[in-house]
């Protein structure tokens, strides 16, 4: 099928935002697909669909269809929409899909098509734009369904964020911290974590620091207390003490052994 953009664009939304549609929708097709935030969208069809809406979600709106949307004022959305059609082969508009809704797994890569689209459009290269756009939904058709937000596919995305952020960071957040980010208490955000990890956050956050500390110990010359520091532990001791627990020797024999 041939796609034709119409529109499309980069909403930053402030706080106060909410979104209600015409009665009768819009005459095409909506790519809106979620980078940052948390909300509701309702499609107000004979049986009405509220979904939960959050980062690395995906909706295909479907055209004459009534959406209202509203977004937790601490957590603000910004999304990036595509209105477009699909043709048939005399390029005439086609209706073939649905309403649906998707949980993209990898939003970064969604997130580089659509701003691709977005900007390609917007220089008069529709032509290059639609094939970005063709990607994007393609990438969405081959994403899980987004469900409600206890699901495992949620939960999948909020732990890959947060094991990503320990591996990555220099002062790792603490579970409460994590809980508040995500609103959800300190207790269900570790027993989810650890449900879909299997290992517990405190076990995880443990062995990535030593882990970081074996590179180091292995790779320079850096003092104890430095490494010490640089993975997050309190002192020296906390540090050797922990790594010992962990390894079975400690930092200086580790850095010793052949």
């Amino acid at each position: 099928m041939k796609l034709k953009i119409h529109s499309c664009g980069v909403s930053d939304c402030p706080p106060s935002w909410n979104w209600i549609t015409a009665s009768s929708g819009f005459a095409d097709y909506d790519l809106w697909t979620v980078f940052r935030g948390r909300g509701k969208l309702i499609s107000q069809t004979e049986e009405q669909t509220e979904f939960h809406i959050h980062e690395g979600a995906s909706l295909l709106l479907s055209p004459n269809i009534r959406y209202k949307a509203f977004h937790e004022p601490n957590y603000p959305l910004l999304v990036i929409n595509v209105h477009f059609d699909f043709l048939d082969d005399n390029g005439t508009p086609i209706y073939p899909k649905t309403l649906s809704a998707k949980s993209i797994d990898d939003s970064e890569f969604m997130r580089s098509l659509l701003m691709r689209t977005v900007t390609l459009f917007n220089s008069n290269r529709e032509h290059d734009a639609c094939t970005y756009l063709a990607a994007a939904l393609t990438e969405f058709e081959m994403s899980e369904d987004l469900t409600s937000p206890e699901s495992d596919s949620v939960w999948t995305h909020i732990v890959h964020e947060i094991s990503t952020e320990i591996d990555s960071a220099k002062k790792i957040p603490s579970l409460a911290e994590f809980a508040g980010r995500y609103g959800y208490s300190e207790r269900y955000v570790g027993k989810m974590f650890a449900k879909l990890s299997g290992i517990s956050f405190s076990d995880y956050t443990r062995n990535s620091r030593i882990s970081k500390a074996k590179t180091l110990l292995r790779h320079t010359d850096a003092p104890i207390s430095v490494i010490a520091e640089e993975t997050g532990f309190y002192d020296a001791c906390h540090f050797t003490k922990a790594f010992r627990a962990a390894v079975g020797i400690s930092p200086l024999a580790y850095r010793k052994k052949p």
